[in-house]
Formats: structure tokens, C-alpha cells, sequence
């Protein structure tokens, strides 16, 4: 009983020590409750630059960023260093952008907006016609060096795929930046058992949900699906960049029972009218429901008739002469 009272002393001793490591980040640096304000206001400070017109995007968001620094009582260096260790703990950066989507959902209910309750895709699951098939993290970091830049994805068709299946790929962009243009790119492609493919790209410059959609090819099974996020690293800007991506689905779409009919009797209809089928059909009499005979259909088909009108009279004219005996008849 003693040794145990012992270290229960020894633990609170420890505690009051170090009260900056009790959640694991160094005091040295911003502490999460701390950091999710700044950059609940700091994301809110880019929003207003991107939106904003006048001056240039850059200008107005080195200047908005450093309201929120004079606002939070810390400088650039304070953050910047907070950052380049959260980033290389992102389960606590996850933690903060989990928050922070609720308070911007709040925020937006607030002024009448429709939120991420309202997203039809936010409660999906693998299974179903409609389905989230992500199956990697949700949450990643990116910075502009090597190996740490970009994230790439693919995965191989299996039975769960279908002929026609629609994919969407969507996640949260957040940019860390500064006074600098934001540059990264997102593509995804869809490879088919003939070989071809097909694909989308899109800039990511702002901070916003990016969806890119692939519709789907009836006629072929989908071999692989992948895709890519790379975030260019800059030339000659040195201060500390990322770019946060959360939220991450792949949401696939089979095709509703009326779909698939629709484009079978479109796909019948074309083979019906290609020359081979065309000499094999043969003509049906929907009244009396049995096929027509070959003297039937000669009298069913439409004959355009006409009347010759002759001008000149259809008969020879002769005359007579007297004299040399030569006649002409009329």
C-alpha cells in the first residue's frame, strides 16, 4: 500500500513539473487548444483574401494572416515551427481539423447555409449502389519536399465494380501559406479492360472541397482506379508550406435498374440499325401482331405516284403538198 501511495506522489509531482507535455506536445511550442483558434481564424483570413477583389490574392493574405498573428499574440516563427512539428504528428493535427469542421459547420448553420449534415454522402458506407470505397486514411499532410509532396492512390476492379459505374473522388483542401500563390494539383483516371483510360485534373489553390467525377464506360469492365495530389514545391519561397487534406471518400455509382434498361434498348436500337442487321429484320404488324408476308409489305410501303403531263400532242403531223406528190400526215 505504501509503494503504491508512493507513486501516486511520484505521478502528481511529475504532473505539476511538466505541465506542458501532459498532452504530449512540447511546451515550446503552440498548444492544441491554443492552435485550433488560430486556425480557425487564419483559414477564415484566407477565405476573405481569395474572396476579395482590389488588391492582389497575395497581398491580402499576407496582410489578413498578420491580423491573426497580432490578434493571438504570436509571431511568425512561433507558428511556423509549431506547424513543421505538428505536421510531423498529424494525429494531433487530425484531431484539430476535426474540430474545426464542426465549428465551421456551426458557423455556417448559424448564417443559413446547409452543412455537412445535409451532404448526402457523409454517412456512406462500402456497401450499396451508392458507396464510399476509400480505403486508406482520411487525413493527410503534405509538404513541398521530396518523398513528402504528393499522394498517390490506385486500386484494382474487382466484382464489386460494375460496367457504367460513375466515381467521385472528394476531399477538404486547407493551405498553410503565406503572402505566396497556393499551386497543387489533383487528378484521378480510371483504366478499362481494353485498354484505354480516362481522367480528370484539377488546381488546388484554394482552401475548399475539391470533388473530381469520372462517368463511367457501359461497354467496358474498369480494370484500375487511381489517383494523385501533388503539391508543387516553390522555387524561391522558403517559409514553411502545407497543405492539409481531410475528409477523404471515393463514393462509386452503380447504375439504377432504369438507367441500365434505358441504355440496353439504346444499345439494341444501334445494333438494329447497323447494315448487317438491318437486311435480317424483319417487318411486323403491330395491330394484328404476327410478322408480314413479302406481297403484304409491297402493298403496306408508301407509293409516291405521279402524273406525266404531256405538253406537246402525241401524234405526227403530216402535210400535204400538191404538186410533187410528197404528203406530210397529221
Amino acid at each position: 500500500m505504501r509503494k503504491l501511495w508512493y507513486k501516486l506522489m511520484w505521478a502528481a509531482a511529475g504532473g505539476l513539473l511538466l505541465p506542458g507535455c501532459q498532452n504530449g506536445v512540447p511546451s515550446e511550442y503552440i498548444q492544441p487548444r491554443e492552435l485550433e483558434d488560430i486556425l480557425y481564424d487564419y483559414h477564415i483570413a484566407q477565405a476573405m483574401a481569395e474572396d476579395g477583389r482590389g488588391d492582389s490574392v497575395n497581398f491580402r493574405r499576407y496582410s489578413y494572416v498578420q491580423a491573426v498573428f497580432a490578434k493571438h499574440d504570436v509571431t511568425e516563427a512561433d507558428f511556423d515551427s509549431t506547424m513543421i512539428w505538428y505536421s510531423s504528428h498529424a494525429s494531433y493535427l487530425n484531431d484539430i481539423y476535426k474540430r474545426l469542421k464542426e465549428r465551421y459547420s456551426e458557423h455556417v448553420s448559424a448564417l443559413g447555409a446547409s452543412t455537412g449534415e445535409n451532404d448526402m454522402f457523409a454517412h456512406l458506407d462500402a456497401q450499396g449502389d451508392t458507396a464510399n470505397i476509400w480505403q486508406r486514411g482520411t487525413f493527410y499532410v503534405l509538404k513541398p519536399r521530396f518523398a513528402e509532396d504528393r499522394l498517390l492512390f490506385s486500386m484494382e476492379g474487382d466484382t464489386t465494380f460494375r460496367k457504367g459505374d460513375e466515381l467521385l473522388w472528394r476531399f477538404e483542401a486547407r493551405h498553410i501559406s503565406r503572402g505566396r500563390q497556393n499551386e497543387a494539383y489533383a487528378g484521378l483516371y480510371v483504366e478499362y479492360d481494353n485498354d484505354s483510360t480516362t481522367g480528370v485534373t484539377r488546381r488546388v489553390y484554394s482552401n475548399d472541397k475539391m470533388e473530381l467525377r469520372l462517368k463511367g464506360d457501359t461497354a467496358h469492365a474498369i480494370r484500375e482506379v487511381g489517383g494523385f495530389v501533388y503539391f508543387k514545391p516553390p522555387q524561391e519561397d522558403k517559409e514553411p508550406r502545407m497543405l492539409v487534406l481531410s475528409g477523404m471518400m471515393l463514393v462509386r455509382f452503380h447504375l439504377q435498374k432504369e438507367e441500365e434498361d434505358s441504355l440496353a434498348a439504346e444499345k439494341e436500337v444501334a445494333d438494329s440499325l447497323s447494315g448487317d442487321s438491318l437486311v435480317r429484320m424483319q417487318p411486323f404488324d403491330t395491330a394484328s401482331a404476327r410478322r408480314l408476308s413479302p406481297t403484304e409489305l409491297r402493298d403496306s410501303r408508301k407509293v409516291e405516284r405521279s402524273i406525266h403531263v404531256v405538253k406537246e400532242k402525241p401524234y405526227r403531223v403530216i402535210r400535204r403538198s400538191s404538186g410533187n406528190g410528197n404528203r406530210t400526215r397529221r
